[in-house]
């Protein structure tokens, strides 16, 4: 794949064009010092809702100054008492009515889109609700139908270093890595989960073909761009509709639906539409010396965040859009994103507005995990794990790899040398619209540190002809930070996967592969007569671990010793049957490296072995 391509900078014309439009307006002054009236309580609101989905012919009409705010209800959803209602205004079908909440606090809005009226329902601390006339881009932050592309000759000339794939990244999650010819409109990030995100590419596909000159592998990285983002939540960023109509009936309250549009213009979405069935909209864009999977993929992440709740992260001479910090290649998603597009490394991240000229002090994350009850991934490493050796001492990356869900996690690999060894190991992080600057530390057995790398401006991590003595090891994989959260940027949403890949040789590589807790290693195969080993580290404390041999054909039995070789004479335990199913176990077992013999009494293929220490 090429990593250059010329850079589309119509949204950065945009946001410069929608700042002066949101500052310079006088009627849009006259807007904000209107006053809000008082509409009831928060019971009553709802109550006068529920009344007219369940009557249309009851209407909740409420007059602004001059102007009649009242909507046809589309949508209703009333979950254990959370309701989010959607529809449109009655005067105009241009428009989008939304509210979302509790018997406790409620939030909405009315939007005109053709007249730019806007009217914002919110709760005050005495339960009351207050409507109130709002600038539109109070609401819909990129909202500028009068649009243009201002680009000069000089900004059309401009290159983008668009994100280069690690070669380690194989497929580790759904959203990982090349495209291999799926079909773009059954792609699904977190296959499953009850929380959803529609990218509706129906009107800029026909069928499972894209229109307007763009690629199936352009459409593929428009989705995973946006996947890449939310990858630390458990949501499904999907282009499937039956998969999000399925969602939206369980709860409507858990998904989000943004409109792909085939025409040129400046996307834009409402805030906090995230569960409601009010969608963005995602304009398509000349695919003429534009690459429409990194562009539209970073613009869908951007409107999707505002549709989760965040606004503008700004600041600097970027003013209502942030243009990042150019040295340590480093931005954030809802500010201005495109002028890194020639960064070689680029980082664009979540903010909570700890740069120094930040005028936004939103915390992204707690936005969505808190406020939208988006809940994060499970913790894929939550103790240790074993390094899993190949013969040589090889470190593969399709068995070494994990994922880094929260600030706070840490993700901890054990390894241990007989003697001195040599460990060659770089870390990348596997996202292609990635978050994760990854920082890795080696400690020893007495907990001192050995080696550190979180290189600089490359967001790998990489230890080269290290020499360990012998003895027990931790590599320890965080998140990590460049220069000070006010000129750099902080681990606050350093997140996503990472993989390693490279060698210990010496006398610390066994040369056998090294079995995960309870992960089953399949695939395996032998010639009657050869034995094939592998190892797992016990800790201390156990109660039993356990030995499973799974395989359909051959005979293959099993010999587990501690702290070497096991032989049909020498073992600790074994099972040695008629078929390639063994099991066998040690109750209270001794801490250390328990060997597993697998011996072919007859050839066998397809074989699997998994170890499983408790609790």
């Amino acid at each position: 794949m090429k990593s250059k391509h010329t850079l589309f900078l119509l949204m950065a014309a945009a946001y410069a064009a929608g700042a002066t439009a949101q500052t310079d307006s006088a009627s849009a002054q006259a807007v904000r010092a209107a006053p809000g009236i008082e509409i009831g309580s928060v019971d009553a609101v709802l109550s006068g809702f529920a009344a007219q989905h369940a009557n249309g012919r009851t209407m909740q009409v409420q007059s602004v100054g001059a102007n009649t705010v009242a909507a046809h209800i589309r949508d209703y959803a009333n979950k254990n008492g959370m309701v989010s209602i959607t529809g449109t205004a009655v005067d105009t079908p241009d428009s989008v009515f939304v509210l979302k909440g509790n018997k406790k606090a409620v939030y909405g809005y009315l939007l005109k889109y053709d007249t730019r009226k806007a009217y914002e329902y919110t709760t005050d601390s005495a339960g009351k609700v207050w409507l109130t006339e709002v600038p539109i881009t109070k609401i819909v932050p990129d909202f500028d139908p009068e649009f243009r592309d201002k680009r000069s000759t000089a900004m059309m000339a401009l290159t983008a270093a668009h994100p280069v794939y690690s070669p380690m990244a194989l497929r580790q999650a759904p959203h990982i890595g090349p495209y291999q010819n799926q079909d773009v409109t059954q792609l699904q990030s977190k296959p499953g989960s009850p929380y959803v995100f529609y990218l509706n590419t129906t009107a800029v596909m026909s069928g499972s073909t894209p229109l307007n000159g763009v690629t199936k592998e352009n459409m593929y990285r428009a989705w995973q761009s946006i996947a890449d983002q939310y990858s630390m939540l458990n949501l499904n960023v999907t282009t499937n509709r039956a998969v999000y109509d399925a969602a939206r009936t369980a709860n409507v309250l858990r998904t989000g639906i943004i409109n792909f549009v085939n025409q040129d213009g400046r996307s834009f979405a409402p805030l906090r539409a995230f569960g409601t069935t009010a969608a963005g909209t995602l304009y398509r864009n000349p695919a003429s010396g534009f690459d429409y999977g990194y562009g539209i993929g970073m613009t869908g992440a951007h409107e999707v965040g505002h549709q989760m709740g965040m606004s503008h992260d700004g600041g600097g001479s970027g003013g209502e859009y942030f243009e990042g910090i150019a040295a340590y290649q480093w931005g954030p998603i809802m500010g201005n994103y495109w002028m890194g597009g020639g960064w070689a490394n680029q980082l664009f991240t979540w903010s909570r507005g700890e740069y120094n000229t930040a005028n936004n002090g939103e915390d992204d994350l707690r936005i969505m995990n808190v406020n939208e009850a988006v809940p994060y991934m499970a913790d894929d490493i939550p103790d240790t794990r074993a390094l899993a050796f190949g013969t040589g001492g090889n470190i593969d990356p399709t068995r070494n790899f994990g994922q880094i869900e929260r600030n706070t996690d840490t993700d901890t690999f054990t390894f241990t040398t007989t003697g001195i060894s040599t460990l060659n190991l770089r870390v990348d992080p596997l996202e292609y619209l990635r978050m994760l600057d990854v920082d890795a530390t080696i400690y020893n057995a007495a907990g001192a540190v050995v080696a550190h790398s979180n290189l600089a401006v490359n967001r790998s991590a990489e230890f080269v002809n290290l020499s360990l003595p012998a003895g027990s090891y931790r590599l320890v994989v965080r998140g990590g930070a460049e220069g000070t959260p006010a000129n750099g940027f902080s681990n606050y949403s350093s997140l996503g996967w990472y993989a390693m890949k490279g060698t210990l040789t010496g006398a610390g590589g066994t040369g056998y592969p090294v079995l995960s807790n309870g992960v089953a290693l399949t695939g395996q195969g032998a010639a009657s007569g050869s034995w094939k080993y592998f190892t797992i580290d016990v800790p201390a404390g156990k109660t039993q671990v356990a030995f499973a041999l799974n395989g359909g054909n051959g005979d293959a039995d099993m010999f587990v010793k501690l702290g070497g070789t096991p032989t049909t004479a020498s073992y600790n335990c074994k099972s040695d049957g008629p078929s390639s199913v063994e099991n066998c176990s040690i109750n209270a077992p001794a801490a250390g490296r328990y060997y597993v013999g697998v011996y072919a009494y007859a050839t066998y293929n397809t074989l699997s072995v998994k170890a499983t220490y408790a609790p």
